[in-house]
């Protein structure tokens, strides 16, 4: 008789577990589809927010967009390349602005090999970054340090910029202080001298080759 109750109870304890197991699992079935449900609607809210941000936002002035991100008033464009990706602007406080999506590692080493290919006449150019690149401030504003939809602020400064680097979460700037590069007057009047010469002695060993190309065709 014992034998008997203990096995009914062994069997009631069976069939507690599996309808607890069975319940369990539909409930976690269930937790699982409002989860996903959960993270579509906050996907779409976010899909609508982020498209209400881009059409209610407008840049009037592009450099004065510009200015703001760097408390400066930003007047004119200066240089503008390629490769590296930067774009070179004069303030009216004197320090100048070079924005570029490149870190300053990797734009260092971009404008070192850029600028070293121009030889003798890099030198009466100042650097985009300065002479002295250690005082060069950085300023990196991007979905993280500004706002979430930092991006599409970028996006519709640089198209009213002029400036398509497609699209980008971050973008640097950097201020170069206003400070005498390259001395005085002589030093960039000698700089020009030698590149002058440079460039004139190139131009009389051109000369001298087709003047001797065409005694040759003429003999």
């Amino acid at each position: 008789m014992i034998d008997f109750f203990a096995s009914i109870t062994i069997a009631l304890i069976i069939v507690m577990t599996v309808v607890i197991l069975i319940s369990n699992y539909r409930q976690a079935q269930v937790l699982k589809q409002m989860r996903v449900v959960m993270e579509d609607w906050y996907a779409a809210k976010m899909r609508d927010r982020r498209e209400t941000f881009r059409k209610n936002f407008k840049v009037k002035d592009g450099l004065e967009w510009l200015g703001n991100q760097v408390q400066l008033t930003v007047i004119e464009q200066g240089r503008k390349l390629e490769n590296p990706r930067t774009v070179e602007y004069f303030t009216q406080e004197g320090p100048r602005l070079v924005i570029s999506p490149l870190e300053k590692r990797k734009l260092r080493s971009a404008l070192r090999a850029s600028e070293g290919k121009r030889g003798k006449v890099a030198k009466l150019v100042q650097p985009l970054l300065g002479h002295r690149q250690r005082k060069v401030q950085v300023i990196n504003r991007s979905t993280r340090t500004a706002h979430e939809w930092y991006d599409l602020e970028i996006e519709a400064a640089l198209k009213k910029l002029g400036i398509r680097w497609g699209e980008m979460k971050s973008l640097n700037f950097y201020l170069i202080p206003q400070v005498a590069e390259l001395g005085n007057v002589n030093v960039v009047a000698k700089k020009f001298e030698e590149a002058l010469e440079w460039v004139q002695s190139k131009l009389q060993a051109s000369a001298s080759w087709v003047k001797q190309k065409l005694s040759k065709v003429s003999g």
